[in-house]
């Protein structure tokens, strides 16, 4: 594609249509990376002010993300992944054609997890509206018949005179992610895509499919600044759905679920994890928008719903926990004694009654999971 940035990357960032050309193997992708910026001087430079845009929502910036190699790929794996559901695809041989995408695409996409903060923050720049492609799916009704166009416009032949054919067109746009799919044999690569730029994934804890990885997240949480971001977010969509969303993500990852994408499980790991979730309730605690009032003689959170519902998977765990080591959900630098620390062990209490009520079937796996946390590291 001699113009890939133009026709792909640009609109990627920026909104609009893009151009899905023949996938793009990793010959081709090392010529991109070393013409592109080149051969499309303003194109490349429009992208930069795009990327950009998005790279301040999340840190200090004065300069556009750069153009490198890491940047092509990741856009070539993904412009690949949109290819596998192209309708010119299909045919006799498909099936073997979707493989050679696949393994093209995670080839460009196994570049590993983001070194820094910054360097998260550029690859998320590229690929943060990625949620938003859809396809635009025609179909043209006429007085013979009808005819169905899959992300193509319907040409002018087609839907000329509409009075006298009675022509009547339906569009649907229709999500690339939740109703196309990525085809099977191409599950690999898109989870290599995500651990390569978690960022997103770390910002959409209640998705669906792909399952949220702790393996894939856990980089990106680790940088401060990138870390209250997230948790901001959390706090956003709600700490008790969120927190079970990031509490049954924990159970696959200490347990070696998780697809082998992504870091692997350790006890380090799973205690930071641990206290993450804890840290968002000290968050909720401080911060949270909602007061606290008493409904049948417990004091819960007036979020509506069933007291069964959201929140008991983060119940189970924090209650786990606190019981196996208090320092995996009571920070450092934080008093014993005072309004805080009584407020917090008040918080502990309601969520070890929601616990024992709701959550005792899985509480000898947050033991589990509390344990793997203190345990010593061993040496190979």
């Amino acid at each position: 594609m001699r113009r890939f940035v133009s026709d792909f990357l640009v609109p990627l960032v920026r909104g609009g249509a893009v151009r899905v050309g023949r996938p793009l193997g990793p010959e081709a992708v090392d010529r991109l990376a070393r013409e592109a910026a080149a051969a499309e001087p303003e194109a490349a430079d429009a992208l930069g002010a795009s990327r950009l845009a998005v790279a301040a929502r999340f840190l200090p910036t004065t300069s556009p993300p750069p153009l490198d190699e890491t940047s092509v790929r990741l856009g070539a794996a993904l412009h690949d992944l949109v290819a596998l559901s192209h309708p010119g695809l299909g045919g006799p041989g498909i099936v073997k054609r979707q493989q050679r995408i696949a393994y093209a695409a995670f080839s460009l996409a196994a570049v590993g997890p983001p070194p820094s903060a910054r360097e998260a923050v550029n690859r998320h720049s590229l690929l943060a509206r990625l949620p938003e492609i859809g396809r635009i799916d025609s179909t043209v009704h006429f007085w013979l018949g009808r005819q169905l166009y899959l992300g193509r416009t319907p040409p002018r032949r087609v839907v000329a005179w509409p009075a006298i054919r009675r022509v009547r067109v339906e569009r649907r746009d229709r999500s690339w992610l939740r109703e196309i799919g990525i085809p099977a044999v191409a599950r690999r690569s898109f989870l290599a895509l995500s651990a390569a730029s978690p960022i997103g994934e770390a910002l959409d804890p209640l998705r669906l499919e792909p399952p949220l990885s702790w393996g894939r997240i856990l980089p990106v949480l680790r940088f401060p600044p990138l870390g209250r971001i997230v948790a901001g977010r959390m706090l956003e969509l709600g700490v008790e759905r969120a927190g079970d969303a990031l509490g049954e993500a924990l159970y696959r990852f200490a347990s070696f679920h998780d697809p082998p994408v992504g870091l692997p499980a350790s006890g380090d790991a799973v205690g930071f994890a641990l206290r993450f979730l804890a840290h968002l309730v000290w968050l909720d605690l401080l911060y949270g928008p909602l007061p606290e009032k008493k409904v049948g003689g417990e004091g819960e959170r007036a979020r509506g719903g069933r007291s069964e519902g959201p929140g008991v998977d983060l119940a189970v765990i924090l209650t786990a926990a606190s019981r196996t080591r208090p320092s995996l959900v009571w920070p450092r630098d934080v008093p014993s004694a005072g309004d805080l620390a009584d407020a917090f062990r008040a918080r502990l209490g309601r969520l070890a009654a929601r616990a024992e009520e709701h959550g005792l079937p899985r509480y000898p796996a947050a033991i589990v999971l509390a344990e793997i946390a203190v345990a010593p590291a061993t040496a190979a």
